[in-house]
């Protein structure tokens, strides 16, 4: 259960750090033989599902411990954010806001604000004013 998706979220984290865009890019053909191709997964290092990427040398690797033992915020952040819409039903109209809490409205204030500033700089752009560089 949780302790799989903890495992999950560990292994797509370390996949991640061990290939970066730069090596995922096409290659390009240079003068000269140039040596033999690297693999870069065999570079990646094991892909077991236990395996904890340990970054300090001479220590063990940590081990998983039960469900209950990490935070119970850590359990929500497979779960997707409110959108705007949901969040704004809630503080403008007042559906459900029994279940508001302070994160969701200081989200909505922010979702709210780059919306107002996205919307006057459309209205801006097609009155035909000059935009200044800053």
């Amino acid at each position: 259960g949780s302790r799989a998706m903890l495992r999950l979220s560990l292994n797509r984290r370390a996949a991640c750090l061990r290939t970066s865009l730069p090596a995922l890019a096409p290659k390009k053909k240079g003068k000269g033989g140039g040596g033999p191709a690297k693999d870069v997964a065999s570079d990646a290092g094991p892909t077991d599902a236990d395996q904890l990427f340990n970054i300090f040398a001479g220590k063990e690797d940590h081990t998983l411990q039960a469900d209950d033992w990490y935070p119970s915020w850590l359990w929500t952040l497979d779960k997707p954010r409110k959108t705007y819409g949901e969040l704004s039903m809630m503080f403008i109209h007042g559906v459900n806001i029994e279940s508001a809490r302070q994160s969701d409205f200081n989200r909505f204030l922010r979702l709210h604000r780059v919306l107002l500033i996205k919307t006057n700089n459309a209205r801006m752009q097609k009155r035909g004013r000059p935009v200044f560089p800053p």
